[in-house]
């Protein structure tokens, strides 16, 4: 029953974490719009958005240190496996984005733009790539062996792949440039001949 409402907990805990961080960049691309605009509605949206963000970092952070806590506090026997370790570096990647997202919120705060909408959605995009992350490895913990051993094979065929095609290219490349068979270039001859020849 214990372990349940830990959880329980945990899971809360995540999502309202995640729930913050996935749509905290939108909140800070909306306060951006905001400031471009003329007053008084420059001051009402910029005053509004500030509010809700301050608002939504209290339960960030909230979120963030009982995620770890409780996770921690159900995952003690995996420690010694490799699962655990790949989690705990997405882990760890969240919590990097967590602060990185906290210090523009900061900025924006005291009207220093920094960061473009572009940017911010972007950084959307990493938030939700890394949540994605530690759910499938929540899910498929039994079989994380196997998918890393797959992920390895692939991304070794990958490598050898990419450099098959440079290999490839730069023959093509010397093919163009018209190597003679001792393998000096065409062009490197014609500049070693005399000026009267030329």
């Amino acid at each position: 029953m214990t372990i349940l409402a830990l959880k329980a907990v945990h899971v809360i805990s995540m999502v309202i974490w995640l729930g913050v961080l996935l749509y905290m960049p939108r909140l800070l691309v909306l306060l951006y719009e905001a400031n471009t605009k003329k007053e008084p509605d420059r001051d009402i949206l910029t005053s509004q958005y500030k509010l809700n963000a301050h608002w939504l970092w209290n339960f960030a952070w909230i979120g963030m240190l009982f995620t770890i806590l409780f996770g921690l506090g159900l995952m003690h026997h995996y420690f010694s496996t490799v699962w655990f370790w790949v989690k705990m570096a997405f882990v760890l990647g969240l919590t990097i984005y967590h602060h990185i997202l906290f210090f523009t919120y900061k900025s924006f705060r005291n009207d220093h733009y920094k960061k473009t909408p572009l940017q911010l959605q972007t950084m959307g995009r990493t938030a939700f790539l890394l949540m994605v992350g530690i759910i499938l490895l929540a899910v498929l913990k039994d079989h994380v062996d196997t998918i890393l051993i797959g992920i390895g094979i692939v991304v070794l065929i990958v490598l050898v792949f990419m450099i098959g095609r440079i290999m490839v290219k730069k023959a093509k490349a010397k093919k163009a440039g018209g190597e003679k068979p001792d393998g000096r270039s065409r062009e490197k001859d014609e500049s070693q001949k005399p000026e009267s020849e030329l």
